[in-house]
């Protein structure tokens, strides 16, 4: 079996509201995200039960883990994306101890934890990171000094963690990126000339799909 990580990086989330959602008021980030979310799980009416989605959001640290095994209520519409997430949000806004370590369910498949340090996201990641996994990022030699093979090709046969972030130039990722840096050797496919993470991991899923034929 193989299983597909994607960690995504947002320096902050606009809040919103579901009065928001229902008179289409989404907020472009937020719209956004939720493409990344559709295309991480939906796919012909059923839910990628092999992959997991991380959304950290920097300013808050907080990070939100989707894991496809126990996913329910997630539809193909944004406005379903859009509620969960809310949830999610609120969830841990309104929990006092949201400084524990443990996960926060907020519905099912949906957690939510605060953290001190992106640093701690790595022991949050439900697979290991280590050499056997490919770690991806759309990073520049120019903005990056760190130990990473560049031209590396998709392997579909591996599972593997992929990482995104909003801005290239954020600070909190580019240490997240050296701390796992530590670990293992960060492999880098140029995926440049496809525009949006949401198509990013659309164009993932589906050389994963295919790969047996």
């Amino acid at each position: 079996m193989i299983n597909l990580d994607f960690l995504i990086f947002v320096e902050s989330v606009s809040k919103y509201t579901k009065g928001d959602i229902d008179e289409g008021k989404t907020p472009l980030d937020v719209y956004t995200l939720c493409a990344i979310v559709r295309e991480s799980f939906c796919i012909s009416y059923t839910i990628r039960k092999d992959n997991n989605f991380y959304l950290y959001n920097e300013t808050d640290h907080l990070l939100i883990k989707i894991e496809g095994k126990s996913l329910r209520y997630l539809g193909s519409d944004e406005r379903s994306q859009a509620l969960l997430l809310l949830r999610a949000f609120a969830k841990i806004e309104n929990n006092e101890n949201n400084n524990d370590r443990e996960w926060i369910k907020s519905t099912p498949g949906i957690f939510v934890k605060k953290l001190p340090s992106s640093e701690l996201i790595l022991e949050n990641i439900n697979g290991n990171f280590n050499d056997n996994r490919i770690f991806i990022t759309d990073i520049s030699k120019e903005n990056f000094k760190l130990n990473v093979k560049y031209g590396e090709n998709i392997d579909e046969n591996s599972s593997c963690c992929y990482l995104f972030s909003f801005s290239q130039e954020s600070i909190t990722f580019l240490k997240f990126l050296q701390k796992v840096n530590e670990e293992c050797t960060l492999k880098n496919i140029d995926l440049s000339k496809i525009r949006g993470i949401e198509n990013k991991i659309l164009y993932i899923n589906f050389l994963y799909d295919h790969r047996n034929y």
